[in-house]
Formats: structure tokens, sequence, C-alpha cells
């Protein structure tokens, strides 16, 4: 069987723009070039440090049916209420950092410790309602 890799996680949004202005802000992504697409913009992102984690905001399009609780005009749960099944993951080094970073920002979340009392998690929302983690990645941050 051929050893796959994970090639790029992509988020249809109407607000390429912003969306990818969420992700470079908070989470850390760099712009990297895209394609010129007709009909429809796009913002490439990858996480500096992991060139292979990479981001593709897409436009959504207006005929396809909404996907998101921004889309539909309707609020995400809160934090606490995050499925588990529907979100994605980060680690960082400097977890209390993050955290006052979300804080500062006025991001709504969710903090829990996992129950071997060392990993740490916070849970949020991008603002198309997608659901974001991120875990502590070392025992200092304890």
């Amino acid at each position: 069987m051929a050893t796959l890799q994970l090639n790029h996680i992509a988020r249809e949004t109407a607000d390429v723009r912003g969306l990818a202005a969420f992700y470079e802000e908070v989470l850390g992504f760099e712009r990297v070039p895209s394609p010129n697409y007709s009909g429809f913009q796009v913002a490439w992102l990858r996480l500096p440090g992991s060139p292979d984690v990479a981001l593709h905001i897409i436009e959504r399009d207006p005929a396809v049916a909404v996907s998101s609780p921004a889309a539909a005009g309707t609020s995400p749960p809160p934090p606490a209420q995050l499925p588990r099944r529907h979100h994605l993951a980060f680690s960082v080094a400097d977890y209390d950092g993050f955290v006052t970073g979300l804080r500062t920002r006025g991001t709504e979340m969710f903090e829990k410790t996992q129950p071997d009392g060392r990993t740490r998690q916070v849970f949020f929302f991008d603002p198309d309602g997608n659901g974001l983690e991120v875990t502590s990645s070392s025992k200092a941050d304890k």
C-alpha cells in the first residue's frame, strides 16, 4: 500500500480575506502563492515550521447548500459544546501565551485538561463557526 501524507485541509467561506486573516493572526499561518481561478477566490496558507500542513480557504459556491453555522446565518454552539468529531487541532509550546492572546481578542473559548493531568486544551470557533482546538505540547506547560 502507498504511504499517504496529508496535503491540505480546505475550508469554504463567503469571506476568503476575512477567514484567511483569522488563521494568519490567531494561528500564525502564512500566505503562500495560490492559483488565480476564474469565478471564485482562494487563499492558500501554510504553517511555518510545518511546511506540509496547508490550509486552503475557498470561496463558497452560492449554488451549493451551506455547511457551517455562520453560512446558515446561525450561531455555533458554545465552545464547551464543540462536537468531538468535527474540529481541527493544533499544538503549541506556549499554551498560556496562546490563551492570553485569545482572551485579548475577546474570543469565546472553553478550556479543559485531559485525564493525564498534563495536556491542556482550549476549544473555540473561527469566524465561520468551524471548531478549533489548541493543545499544550509539553509537560512544561503544566
